[in-house]
């Protein structure tokens, strides 16, 4: 299934694996990132599944610039996703025109971005595309207010897109109308709510709020996808700020019997200690 030029299954393992080490080593990952063992399993799963799958050199030039990103490794990610734009273009790929553009314009690569918007629209992307393109390009320069007008209208266009509701969502709370942003997830269906990064951006919304109760509620519902130790650190914070410090203590509790969660145990432990202390 390997296209002609593409790299071995095993040499793209080995290099994502390098690059995940690497990172862990470097103590580069960002505040989301997962642990060291956790990137380096996720690394491993990211190569193997764009050496399996058929979707040609894009995929896995794809996947290879995302985990440099990850690592904080620009040059080295820059490089990987200048090869991403290029193969958006022979391709007309709209998919990876958009993950490049939103990428590229993080490393100071004006010309490319504009050659895959060019793309987008030759290629008839719609609209609400060109928005949320638009949009996700600002926020990724940290211009939350440039990037309002864009989502609203993406939203707008698409107000069935669950990427789009999310996008402008965050734009919303990023511009301080976290209320509005609440407003926007909260009537969904529970099954939706229940998704992880729709959980999530609910509940940044609500603790912007001083909703932290229901910010923790609306953590809690990930639980149906499986245990996670970031999201329970949240849910165990949230709590903490609501000042429900025995309920907070047993998320602790639950939390200590995750593997690969020390960053997130110690986080929990000293909030609630310092909670715990006489005022």
């Amino acid at each position: 299934m390997l296209r002609d030029n593409a790299v071995a299954g095993d040499q793209v393992l080995d290099e994502a694996a390098r690059a995940a080490l690497l990172a862990s080593e470097l103590s580069v990952l960002r505040d989301n990132a997962l642990a060291g063992d956790q990137v380096l399993d996720e690394a491993a799963r990211a190569a193997l599944l764009a050496s399996e799958l058929s979707g040609g050199d894009a995929v896995r030039a794809h996947a290879a610039a995302l985990l440099l990103d990850r690592a904080g490794l620009r040059q080295e990610a820059t490089t990987r996703w200048i090869a991403v734009a290029a193969l958006a273009v022979e391709q007309h790929d709209t998919r990876f025109a958009v993950s490049a553009a939103i990428a590229l314009s993080t490393h100071n690569q004006p010309s490319q971005v504009s050659q895959l918007i060019a793309l987008l629209k030759a290629q008839g992307a719609s609209n609400a595309v060109l928005a949320s393109t638009a949009a996700q390009i600002q926020l990724a320069l940290g211009e939350p207010k440039l990037a309002l007008n864009a989502a609203q209208e993406a939203h707008a266009l698409d107000t069935e897109s669950m990427e789009y509701r999310l996008l402008y969502a965050r734009v919303l709370r990023l511009n301080g109308a976290s209320e509005d942003a609440a407003l926007l997830l909260n009537g969904l269906p529970e099954l939706t709510l229940a998704m992880p990064v729709v959980a999530e951006e609910l509940a940044l919304a609500l603790c912007a709020t001083d909703r932290f109760a229901q910010a923790a509620a609306a953590l809690r519902r990930t639980r149906v996808h499986g245990t996670n130790a970031r999201l329970l650190a949240e849910e165990g914070l949230a709590l903490v700020r609501a000042n429900e410090l025995a309920q907070a203590a047993r998320v602790l509790d639950e939390l200590r019997t995750v593997t690969h969660a020390s960053k997130d145990i110690a986080r929990l432990e000293s909030a609630i200690t310092l909670a715990a202390q006489p005022r």
